[in-house]
Protein backbone atom coordinates (compact mmCIF):
# COMPACT_ATOMS: atom_id res chain seq x y z
CA UNK A 1 0.00 0.00 0.00
CA UNK A 2 3.40 2.57 1.21
CA UNK A 3 4.78 1.61 -2.51
CA UNK A 4 1.39 2.24 -4.68
CA UNK A 5 1.03 5.79 -2.28
CA UNK A 6 4.48 6.60 -3.54
CA UNK A 7 4.20 5.37 -6.91
CA UNK A 8 1.19 7.65 -6.99
CA UNK A 9 2.41 10.65 -5.68
CA UNK A 10 5.36 10.36 -8.14
CA UNK A 11 3.40 10.42 -11.33
CA UNK A 12 0.96 13.15 -9.73
CA UNK A 13 4.17 15.23 -9.66
CA UNK A 14 5.45 14.44 -12.96
CA UNK A 15 2.07 15.50 -14.39
CA UNK A 16 2.38 18.98 -12.44
CA UNK A 17 5.98 19.18 -13.36
CA UNK A 18 4.82 18.84 -17.17
CA UNK A 19 1.73 21.01 -17.00
CA UNK A 20 3.81 24.07 -15.71
CA UNK A 21 6.10 23.43 -18.57
CA UNK A 22 2.97 23.79 -20.69
CA UNK A 23 1.96 27.10 -18.48
CA UNK A 24 4.88 29.03 -18.98
CA UNK A 25 4.72 28.72 -22.68
CA UNK A 26 1.09 28.80 -23.51
CA UNK A 27 0.55 31.25 -20.71
CA UNK A 28 -2.48 29.37 -19.50
CA UNK A 29 -3.63 29.00 -15.79
CA UNK A 30 -3.37 26.06 -13.43
CA UNK A 31 -6.90 25.66 -13.68
CA UNK A 32 -6.98 25.71 -16.87
CA UNK A 33 -4.47 23.23 -17.84
CA UNK A 34 -6.08 20.99 -14.88
CA UNK A 35 -9.47 20.81 -16.82
CA UNK A 36 -7.16 20.27 -20.80
CA UNK A 37 -5.72 17.30 -18.90
CA UNK A 38 -8.88 15.93 -18.22
CA UNK A 39 -9.59 16.03 -21.95
CA UNK A 40 -11.54 19.35 -21.85
CA UNK A 41 -11.69 21.76 -25.25
CA UNK A 42 -11.36 25.04 -23.40
CA UNK A 43 -12.75 28.76 -24.78
CA UNK A 44 -9.95 30.58 -23.21
CA UNK A 45 -10.20 34.62 -22.24
CA UNK A 46 -6.55 35.24 -23.53
CA UNK A 47 -4.53 34.60 -26.81
CA UNK A 48 -1.02 33.05 -25.83
CA UNK A 49 1.60 36.42 -24.87
CA UNK A 50 -1.48 38.36 -24.06
CA UNK A 51 -0.97 40.20 -20.78
CA UNK A 52 -3.28 42.75 -19.29
CA UNK A 53 -4.32 43.72 -22.98
CA UNK A 54 -6.98 41.45 -24.38
CA UNK A 55 -8.08 41.15 -27.97
CA UNK A 56 -11.05 40.85 -27.56
CA UNK A 57 -12.51 40.08 -30.99
CA UNK A 58 -11.22 36.91 -31.05
CA UNK A 59 -12.30 33.59 -29.58
CA UNK A 60 -9.66 31.37 -28.60
CA UNK A 61 -9.55 27.92 -27.89
CA UNK A 62 -7.26 25.20 -26.38
CA UNK A 63 -7.03 21.12 -26.13
CA UNK A 64 -4.38 18.63 -25.58
CA UNK A 65 -4.47 16.29 -29.01
CA UNK A 66 -2.69 13.19 -29.00
CA UNK A 67 0.09 12.67 -31.69
CA UNK A 68 3.12 13.66 -32.70
CA UNK A 69 3.70 17.49 -33.25
CA UNK A 70 5.10 16.71 -36.77
CA UNK A 71 1.45 14.46 -37.74
CA UNK A 72 -0.51 17.68 -36.01
CA UNK A 73 1.44 20.14 -37.70
CA UNK A 74 0.38 18.17 -40.97
CA UNK A 75 -3.23 17.94 -40.60
CA UNK A 76 -3.64 21.69 -39.77
CA UNK A 77 -1.78 22.89 -42.42
CA UNK A 78 -3.76 20.06 -44.97
CA UNK A 79 -5.71 22.36 -46.59
CA UNK A 80 -5.97 20.75 -49.93
CA UNK A 81 -8.08 17.98 -47.99
CA UNK A 82 -9.32 19.82 -45.12
CA UNK A 83 -13.09 19.54 -46.75
CA UNK A 84 -13.09 15.87 -46.19
CA UNK A 85 -12.52 15.63 -41.89
CA UNK A 86 -12.95 19.43 -40.94
CA UNK A 87 -17.33 20.54 -40.80
CA UNK A 88 -17.96 23.36 -42.32
CA UNK A 89 -15.30 23.38 -45.12
CA UNK A 90 -17.01 22.92 -48.45
CA UNK A 91 -13.94 23.58 -50.38
CA UNK A 92 -10.20 24.55 -50.09
CA UNK A 93 -7.84 24.59 -52.43
CA UNK A 94 -4.14 25.79 -52.57
CA UNK A 95 -3.77 28.61 -54.74
CA UNK A 96 0.01 29.85 -54.46
CA UNK A 97 2.93 28.31 -52.38
CA UNK A 98 6.54 30.38 -51.56
CA UNK A 99 8.56 28.88 -48.74
CA UNK A 100 6.71 29.27 -45.56
CA UNK A 101 3.82 31.31 -46.46
CA UNK A 102 0.69 29.90 -49.39
CA UNK A 103 -2.64 31.58 -50.24
CA UNK A 104 -5.50 29.41 -49.76
CA UNK A 105 -9.30 29.81 -51.22
CA UNK A 106 -11.92 28.44 -48.78
CA UNK A 107 -15.56 28.03 -49.05
CA UNK A 108 -17.26 27.58 -45.41
CA UNK A 109 -20.12 27.90 -43.45
CA UNK A 110 -19.70 30.75 -40.97
CA UNK A 111 -23.18 32.02 -40.13
CA UNK A 112 -24.54 35.05 -41.15
CA UNK A 113 -27.36 36.03 -43.93
CA UNK A 114 -25.52 33.94 -46.78
CA UNK A 115 -24.69 31.08 -44.55
CA UNK A 116 -21.46 30.17 -46.89
CA UNK A 117 -18.71 32.52 -47.91
CA UNK A 118 -16.30 32.39 -50.39
CA UNK A 119 -12.53 33.68 -49.24
CA UNK A 120 -8.72 34.10 -49.40
CA UNK A 121 -6.29 33.77 -46.88
CA UNK A 122 -2.51 34.48 -46.53
CA UNK A 123 -1.10 31.73 -44.18
CA UNK A 124 2.58 32.60 -42.86
CA UNK A 125 4.39 29.17 -40.80
CA UNK A 126 6.72 29.01 -38.18
CA UNK A 127 7.28 25.36 -38.60
CA UNK A 128 5.74 23.35 -36.67
CA UNK A 129 5.07 25.85 -33.56
CA UNK A 130 3.08 28.47 -35.10
CA UNK A 131 0.44 28.81 -38.30
CA UNK A 132 -0.75 32.85 -38.86
CA UNK A 133 -3.44 34.04 -41.34
CA UNK A 134 -4.78 37.13 -42.37
CA UNK A 135 -7.60 38.25 -45.50
CA UNK A 136 -6.58 38.76 -48.87
CA UNK A 137 -9.70 39.08 -50.33
CA UNK A 138 -13.38 37.67 -50.34
CA UNK A 139 -16.79 37.58 -49.84
CA UNK A 140 -16.61 38.39 -46.36
CA UNK A 141 -15.30 41.84 -44.65
CA UNK A 142 -12.28 40.34 -42.77
CA UNK A 143 -10.81 37.06 -41.29
CA UNK A 144 -7.55 36.75 -38.94
CA UNK A 145 -6.27 33.93 -36.85
CA UNK A 146 -3.83 31.70 -35.68
CA UNK A 147 -2.54 27.91 -34.45
CA UNK A 148 -0.16 27.56 -31.89
CA UNK A 149 1.52 23.68 -31.03
CA UNK A 150 2.66 23.68 -27.68
CA UNK A 151 4.63 21.03 -25.92
CA UNK A 152 1.96 18.68 -24.30
CA UNK A 153 1.57 17.19 -20.57
CA UNK A 154 3.35 13.96 -21.96
CA UNK A 155 5.67 13.02 -24.91
CA UNK A 156 2.23 11.76 -27.22
CA UNK A 157 0.74 14.68 -26.97
CA UNK A 158 0.50 18.59 -27.75
CA UNK A 159 -1.40 21.80 -26.39
CA UNK A 160 -2.69 23.57 -29.44
CA UNK A 161 -4.65 26.84 -28.83
CA UNK A 162 -6.45 28.11 -32.11
CA UNK A 163 -7.71 31.65 -32.45
CA UNK A 164 -9.92 33.10 -34.79
CA UNK A 165 -11.60 36.57 -35.29
CA UNK A 166 -14.52 36.55 -38.24
CA UNK A 167 -16.03 39.61 -39.67
CA UNK A 168 -19.13 38.80 -41.98
CA UNK A 169 -20.21 42.48 -42.82
CA UNK A 170 -23.27 44.35 -40.85
CA UNK A 171 -25.90 41.85 -41.51
CA UNK A 172 -23.93 39.39 -39.02
CA UNK A 173 -23.73 41.05 -34.80
CA UNK A 174 -20.31 40.52 -34.29
CA UNK A 175 -22.01 38.77 -30.73
CA UNK A 176 -24.00 36.37 -32.98
CA UNK A 177 -20.79 35.10 -34.81
CA UNK A 178 -18.88 34.94 -32.09
CA UNK A 179 -21.61 32.49 -30.61
CA UNK A 180 -21.53 30.34 -33.56
CA UNK A 181 -17.89 30.08 -33.16
CA UNK A 182 -17.97 28.90 -29.28
CA UNK A 183 -19.78 26.14 -30.57
CA UNK A 184 -17.93 25.47 -34.15
CA UNK A 185 -14.33 26.12 -32.80
CA UNK A 186 -14.40 22.86 -30.61
CA UNK A 187 -15.35 20.77 -33.06
CA UNK A 188 -12.49 21.99 -35.49
CA UNK A 189 -10.43 20.72 -33.01
CA UNK A 190 -11.95 17.63 -32.45
CA UNK A 191 -11.60 17.47 -36.18
CA UNK A 192 -7.82 17.75 -35.97
CA UNK A 193 -7.62 15.55 -33.12
CA UNK A 194 -9.89 12.57 -35.15
CA UNK A 195 -7.78 12.94 -38.49
CA UNK A 196 -4.39 12.97 -36.35
CA UNK A 197 -6.01 9.56 -35.09
CA UNK A 198 -6.95 8.24 -38.27
CA UNK A 199 -3.67 9.00 -40.42
CA UNK A 200 -1.84 7.40 -37.50
CA UNK A 201 -3.89 4.31 -37.45
CA UNK A 202 -3.23 4.19 -40.75
CA UNK A 203 -6.69 3.77 -42.18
Amino acid sequence: MRYLLRALVFLLSGGVVSLAAVDQESGLSGADLKRIASGECLVLERRPGESATIDTKFVTTARLITGARERIWEVINDKENAADFVEGVLESKVLEKSGDRYTVEQHTHVGGPKGAYRYRLLYALTPKRRVDFTYVGGELRDVIGSWWIFDGSKEANCLVIYSLHIDAGIFAPQSIVKAGMRKSMPKTMSAIAKEVARRDAGR
